[in-house]
Parts: structure tokens; C-alpha cells; sequence
């Protein structure tokens, strides 16, 4: 039952990506040039509306922040999100976006970035070993470090907890508001 739901799930996820045109490469190049922000205007609408509904949620008792899978601060979460924004702003796809691609107009950039990823993905797990030796990973080691202080078990930034998420949410929702939707021509 559970695959049969994150079938489902993943359908809608591709499906909501397919109409905000984030599985189209080129929309997402015009984004990042800051040529057509309309695509801009729903990805930061959508992370406020999310932190918004996961803070009530939270606040309320009804979402159990166990469920919640963070992953540890370090130096190398830091390289991989510069060799990740290198890679997202060459090709205008990221691991969500480049699946949906794959089935849409931007197949050839989807399908080499799912190809490109799973090497790197296989790449990066032979060399573990080796970039774990380098102490790359224990190289600012911040924990499981989280923006507000949302359980006892892992250390933030804030401590105003999950009021500190909903004005976050509130203030991202609110910014999307006034995004324009064509950036520089």
C-alpha cells in the first residue's frame, strides 16, 4: 500500500511540476537569469505555504517532527550544494525537475541529468571512504543543525521554535506576493 501511495504521491509532485513549468529546462534558465520570474513566484509561495502548514501542523500535534529526516551541517553538504548549483545553473534541471523533464519537452537535458546524477550519486559512494579520510565531513560539523529550534534533539539557529517557521512561511508568502512576474529583459 505504501508504494501505491508514493506512486500517487510522485504523480502529483511531476504533475505540479509539469504545470508551474518547472520541468521545462528552459523555464528554469529564464529563472535563474532573472528574466521570467514567474516560475520564482510559486517555488517561494510554495516553501511558505509549506513551512506555514508544517508549523500549525506542529503546533497543533497533528504532524510528529520524528518523521522528519535531517541531515547533518558540514563542510561537505556545502561543497555539494556548490557542485549542485554549478550543475542546476548549466543545464536548468535539479534531481526533481530533470524526472519530470525526461517526460516532457526537455527530455535530452532530463535524461542526461538523471544519467549525470546516478553516476555522480555512484561515484561519490566508492569514494566515500576516501573523502571521509580527508575530514571533509568532520570539517565544521554543525550536527543536525535546524533554522528554529522545532524538537530538543537537534540544535538551531533560533530558539523561538515553531512560531519562528510560521513568520518565516509568512514573510516567504508574503515576498512572493511582490516578485513581478518578468524580471530584467
Amino acid at each position: 500500500m505504501e508504494i501505491l501511495l508514493a506512486i500517487f504521491l510522485g504523480g502529483l509532485f511531476g504533475a505540479a511540476l509539469y504545470l508551474a513549468g518547472a520541468s521545462n529546462p528552459n523555464k528554469l534558465l529564464s529563472m535563474l537569469r532573472l528574466e521570467d520570474l514567474g516560475l520564482m513566484k510559486i517555488i517561494v509561495f510554495a516553501i511558505g505555504f509549506a513551512s506555514v502548514l508544517l508549523s500549525v501542523s506542529i503546533g497543533f500535534g497533528i504532524f510528529d517532527i520524528s518523521h522528519l529526516s535531517i541531515k547533518t551541517t558540514h563542510l561537505g553538504v556545502i561543497v555539494g550544494g556548490f557542485i549542485f548549483g554549478i550543475g542546476f545553473g548549466s543545464v536548468g534541471t535539479c534531481p526533481g525537475t530533470c524526472v519530470a523533464a525526461t517526460g516532457t519537452g526537455g527530455f535530452r537535458k532530463g535524461l542526461a541529468a538523471v544519467i549525470g546524477g546516478l553516476v555522480g550519486a555512484f561515484a561519490f559512494s566508492m569514494t566515500y571512504g576516501f573523502w571521509e579520510g580527508t575530514g571533509l565531513f568532520d570539517t565544521m560539523n554543525l550536527g543536525k543543525l535546524t533554522l528554529f529550534n522545532l524538537s530538543d534533539k537537534f540544535p538551531s539557529v533560533f530558539s523561538i521554535g515553531y512560531i519562528g517557521l510560521l513568520i518565516t512561511g509568512i514573510l516567504f508568502m508574503t515576498a512572493a506576493y511582490f516578485i513581478p512576474l518578468r524580471g530584467r529583459e
